[in-house]
């Protein structure tokens, strides 16, 4: 399978599955992986779970390695496993009980992404992607890069995405360190520190107080920090880039 490469973006010529199978070596939370009525106007039949716990049980001999199975909003079937074998074997099939499917999994939970900036626009991502394999050990999936049409800038940042979800400091090109930033997705604010800059919801900071935004021990003898509070107050939908 060739790549899929142009100025702007950069895809991986490694199949779902091969890439799966890859995890086997790299740090994941674990893999979902859904399963879709290949009619994209129709959703998967909803169906006794008995009957489809049976169904899987015969199609796949890693079964029992799936963690959870629900029927989404969406109308699909979702399965979540830690053991790449098991998610290959869903990710095969081309049939669930009598309804042709199309699977696919959530990349969210099995790759990790950053930013680099300052990279010649005159260099193809396929090149780069090659560059940053070899001096870092690692598997490029996709690369995007942010750049206006018809732009005359010689440099641009490069969004990339790799395998696994270790977070790397920073990566070599062509005999440069070069620092990386974090790019999330889907901002969450963490449960106790109130801060949008790290993916999870808890942290191993101390708690901070959701009234003056200090860490300290006993009830609040602060005044009340408006600043503090509006960080705690829900999460407005978050900006992100499609």
């Amino acid at each position: 399978m060739a790549s899929t490469s142009s100025n702007m973006f950069f895809k991986s010529a490694k199949t779902i599955n091969e890439l799966v199978m890859r995890l086997g070596n790299q740090n994941y939370e674990e893999i979902n992986v859904i399963i879709a009525n290949a009619e994209k106007s129709k959703k998967m039949p909803q169906t006794n779970p008995f009957l489809v716990q049976d169904f899987v049980k015969k199609s796949v001999s890693h079964h029992e390695q799936i963690a959870n199975m629900k029927y989404t909003r969406q109308g699909k079937f979702q399965f979540t496993t830690k053991d790449p074998i098991c998610a290959v074997q869903l990710l095969s099939m081309e049939k669930f009980m009598g309804t042709n499917v199309v699977t696919d999994i959530i990349w969210e939970n099995v790759c990790s992404r950053f930013l680099i900036f300052d990279i010649p626009t005159s260099t193809p991502l396929e090149e780069l992607a090659i560059e940053i394999q070899d001096k870092n050990d690692c598997i490029v999936v996709e690369m995007r890069r942010f750049l206006k049409q018809n732009s005359t800038k010689e440099v641009s940042p490069v969004l990339i995405t790799i395998l696994g979800t270790t977070i790397l400091e920073a990566i070599k090109i062509w005999f440069v360190h070069q620092h990386l930033q974090q790019f999330i997705d889907w901002p969450q604010q963490c449960n106790k520190c109130f801060s949008f800059t790290h993916p999870s919801l808890i942290c191993d900071k101390a708690n901070a107080c959701y009234l003056c935004g200090v860490v300290h021990i006993g009830p609040c003898q602060q005044p009340e920090n408006l600043t503090a509070m509006v960080h705690t107050m829900p999460n407005p939908d978050p900006v992100h880039f499609t």
